[in-house]
């Protein structure tokens, strides 16, 4: 500490040090308590930043509600999912339609007789080597099969053609014959019509000719087969996305179906109480940092600004009926489901929404977005738009938070320039006392040699007497 010395008083027996020490000691409170002032207002710029995150959160939530995609979401569902399977993209139409499938669509094959064992038994019998041509969409391919090929070298080389047109040949044991249990089938690698294989007849191996699949003979389409509200399609695949616009259909077996397609009300449902829990939250954060408390027997610290009112204006937005002039069943929260507590928060009725949304979406979404073509702002747009004048740069709470902060920095300069006095001041105060404690050794000093020649004067004024 500036003004201690340790030796201070020595010289006069007096407690000057300790004199020093309290003397700065109560200086320095009046000082200190400008820090107490830095640490409260301190509390209030990182609870403006707490206030101001959470209100961007609901301004999050309400930004969302105000864009036309997030009411566009949607569901579908089907009545037989072992008949078919779909999915939706957003935007689609709602509607429900009958859908019947007679046929699935099917890959080509053609399986060959058996043999014994496919490493050994040759599939061509004689010293000529024979030609197996094989088509499909309206190409050919030939593969040349040398006497002694077996039937894992015809697969082999069958799957190696160059010319290959989207086959696979695959030995397999069908456990059927146990004589000849191994047979070589060749597998369109697509569903449908368009990848029909077929086998020249007149390049039949002698000893491994191929026959097509049970049920697959040209009379039996390999597509698929459904009909949709009455209208009768094919295609080459199961996988159907160009019938119902925007929803994609899987079909899994022959049966019929209702194909639905709804609103994502779910979705919408979880978006609006998001907007809800995210004004609980500001609103509750708002009210404890305002309140009083008897702990403490202090105030929050947003009791003296201009936040500590902001949860009121809150409440009246989210409560407000809108003025829009559109024939809507849907005018405010309330419409909705809005309840309002007695704590300030609010809570939705689960039933009322529900209600709303199945039985008037579009209104829903309307009163959220508004209609630009008409000018009409949104209920969200609203909402919105003040939050943006409370968080942006220019907003409400910068505005406060600078105006803290220039307090802040005013505290720190006093207390750096007050501080620098009190040293100075100190400094010179203990050079005071120095001096003091020196001169009153001094006079001790003197005090004590003039008492000591007072006291020899004595004794020989004593001495003298005595002689005579």
């Amino acid at each position: 500490m500036a003004g201690s010395i340790s030796t201070l008083g020595v010289g006069s027996g007096l407690q000057l040090q300790d004199i020093l020490d309290k003397l700065r000691a109560v200086d320095q409170g009046v000082v200190d308590r400008k820090k107490t002032d830095v640490a409260k207002f301190q509390s209030q710029l990182d609870e403006f930043t707490v206030v101001n995150n959470k209100l961007l959160t609901l301004k999050s939530s309400a930004l969302t509600l105000s864009l036309a995609g997030t009411f566009i979401g949607r569901t579908v569902s089907s009545s037989s999912e072992s008949s078919v399977s779909a999915t939706v993209t957003d935007g689609a139409i709602v509607k429900s339609s009958a859908l019947t499938v007679d046929n699935l669509a099917k890959k080509s094959s053609w399986v060959s007789s058996g043999v014994l064992d496919p490493a050994l038994t040759p599939v061509v019998s004689g010293a000529t080597a024979q030609g197996l041509t094989i088509g499909m969409a309206g190409k050919t391919f030939t593969v040349t099969v040398d006497p002694e090929t077996t039937m894992n070298q015809l697969a082999e080389q069958i799957n190696g053609a160059s010319d290959n047109t989207g086959l696979t040949a695959t030995v397999i044991n069908d456990g059927l014959d146990s004589a000849h249990p191994y047979k070589l089938v060749l597998t369109a690698n697509s569903y449908g019509e368009g990848s029909r294989i077929t086998i020249d007849p007149g390049s039949q191996l002698s000893e491994l000719p191929f026959t097509v699949q049970g049920g697959q003979a040209d009379q039996n389409s390999l597509n698929a087969q459904f009909s949709v509200d009455g209208v009768a399609y094919q295609r080459q695949s199961n996988t159907i996305s160009d019938v119902v616009t925007g929803v994609s259909l899987t079909l899994k077996g022959k049966g019929e179906s209702s194909i639905t397609v709804a609103n994502n009300n779910d979705q919408l449902k979880e978006t609006i109480t998001g907007l809800v829990t995210a004004f609980n939250d500001v609103v509750q954060e708002i009210k404890e940092k305002s309140a009083y408390d008897a702990e403490t027997g202090s105030f929050g610290v947003l009791r003296g600004t201009t936040l500590r009112d902001l949860s009121y204006e809150l409440q009246g937005l989210m409560s407000s009926v809108s003025s829009n002039t559109y024939s809507g069943k849907i005018k405010s929260l309330f419409d909705l489901g809005l309840e309002l507590n007695r704590d300030g928060s609010i809570t939705i009725n689960d039933a009322t929404l529900t209600s709303a949304l199945d039985d008037h979406g579009d209104d829903v979404q309307a009163f959220f977005i508004g209609d630009s073509a008409n000018d009409i702002e949104g209920f969200a747009d609203t909402i919105n738009n003040r939050l943006r004048s409370l968080t942006s740069v220019s907003g409400t709470i910068a505005g406060e938070k600078s105006a803290v902060q220039a307090r802040v920095n005013d505290l720190n300069l006093k207390f750096e320039e007050e501080t620098a006095r009190l040293n100075k001041k100190y400094d010179l105060l203990t050079k005071q006392f120095v001096a003091l404690d020196s001169y009153m050794n001094e006079m001790t000093s003197m005090s004590n040699f003039l008492t000591g020649q007072f006291n020899n004067l004595s004794d020989g004024w004593s001495g003298t007497g005595s002689s005579k």
